[in-house]
């Protein structure tokens, strides 16, 4: 069994006249200090120092951390690197305890080679199946955790390298099927506006916590990052986007979500994870997701227009270094492949045009024995990979030449990974009684 590993984070970078957003920051962190989470906020150098006061006192009791605001960029690779050393230096003379090993501001394509040339683990704000909202489009990149590759931020690596950080959780099913991932989020204004939650009612909220711990039993870990702008969390001259019901109802929303979760997960800073991840894979890892479908009430279509609801069947999702895999329920080959071997493109984001159908040549049982062929047409080479639905306890995988990866999913399914070559390809798997 593996590990909900929860952070929390909070962009607290707006400043002006002297003044930052101390009421949201202070409301965020009665919220969930009390609860036990220690958060990391996002800082720029000038909101740095201005809450330089408070950070050292949240820091000391509370284990708070903070990431560094990527500034704007221009000019070439080093005008670049310079500009963001300068900005972790100004944080780190306002805070001179911060562990600045984090930052966040990921759209520059150099990004992954500054920030590894700068010493940084982790770069939080990544958004998956995200097209354009907030003018960010990270379709193609995997969910949770995973190292980047130095040439393409939205593709992991067969090594260590920076570890990209979700700017916040998606419900993995529905983000897919809906190709809305913002409205089945974990950032609590989405779900309130959308209609999802509200309040003490965050059964929805409850529903995709619940999918991601359950998927603790296939991971070493399961990443499951939460967000909250501190300006958000107040009505000031720096934002005044919410109202003071909405701004208490966010409140009392984060409260209950971290209470369903708090005896089954483990809290960690943006800095803490990062270092974690390093510390424990030698590459980008591969993930295993089996989700649920969850009832959530009709969405305001005001907020989210033209956004398919549902229901849709079990989902399940799998990526390695080299490629993301979705299944659905019923059905062997993938309904979508991002081989991270293609170039991105958008219209594309990684995705085979043509997805192999996989045929069944026979599917035999000798005694205590199970031998399973299966015949693959591919247009071209790529990764590929099988989901057997149903109960496959009773055996365990012996010879299957080609095989790169399996997994038993208990009672759920039987996942295979290869990799395919232009024409035919025959796979054999054979299962052994246990």
């Amino acid at each position: 069994m593996g590990q909900l590993m929860y952070m929390f984070a909070s962009t607290a970078t707006r400043h002006e006249k002297g003044k930052t957003c101390l009421d949201g920051m202070r409301l965020l962190a009665d919220t969930l200090h009390p609860l036990g989470v220690p958060i990391t906020w996002i800082m720029s150098a000038g909101s740095a120092r201005i809450a330089k006061d408070t950070l050292c006192k949240w820091h000391e009791e509370h284990g708070d951390a903070v990431a560094v605001q990527v500034p704007t960029l221009s000019g070439d690779f080093e005008e670049k690197k310079a500009a963001i050393a300068g900005e972790r230096d100004a944080i780190a003379e306002a805070l001179p305890w911060a562990e600045l090993t984090v930052a966040a501001g990921h759209q520059d394509f150099e990004i992954p080679a500054l920030l590894e040339d700068l010493g940084f683990d982790g770069l939080w704000g990544f958004c998956w199946e995200q097209i354009e909202v907030d003018q960010i489009t990270d379709r193609g990149s995997p969910w949770g955790c995973y190292f980047m590759r130095r040439d393409q931020r939205l593709a992991p690596a067969g090594q260590r390298g920076v570890v990209a950080m979700e700017w916040t959780a998606r419900d993995l099913l529905k983000s897919y099927h809906s190709g809305n991932p913002c409205l089945y989020s974990t950032d609590p204004n989405d779900v309130a506006r959308g209609g999802l939650c509200s309040w003490e009612e965050i059964g929805y909220w409850k529903d995709m916590a619940d999918n991601y711990l359950r998927n603790t039993r296939y991971n070493e870990h399961v990443f499951l990052l939460q967000h909250q702008e501190a300006h958000e969390m107040e009505r000031s001259d720096l934002c005044k986007c919410y109202t003071p019901e909405d701004i208490r109802e966010a409140a009392v929303m984060l409260d209950g979500f971290v209470r369903h979760i708090k005896d089954r997960a483990v809290f960690l800073t943006l800095p803490q994870a990062a270092r974690l991840y390093r510390d424990t894979y030698a590459h980008a890892a591969s993930s295993y997701m089996l989700w649920e479908d969850s009832p959530t009430p009709p969405y305001n279509p005001d907020y989210s227009w033209s956004t398919p609801t549902g229901p849709w069947p079990r989902t399940f999702l799998f990526h390695d270094c080299r490629a993301q895999l979705i299944f659905i329920e019923g059905k062997v080959e993938p309904v979508c492949i991002r081989n991270y071997g293609r170039e991105w493109r958008s219209g594309e984001y990684f995705a085979e045009p043509m997805i192999p159908r996989a045929r069944l040549v026979h599917n035999t049982r000798f005694g205590w024995r199970r031998e399973i062929v299966i015949d693959v047409e591919s247009p071209s080479a790529m990764p590929y990979g099988m989901a057997l639905w149903g109960d496959y306890s009773l055996y365990q995988l012996d010879d299957c030449p080609g095989l790169l990866e399996g997994k038993m999913m208990s009672r759920e399914l039987l996942f295979l990974r290869y990799d395919v070559v232009e024409g035919t390809n025959r796979f054999t798997i054979h299962l052994q009684g246990k």
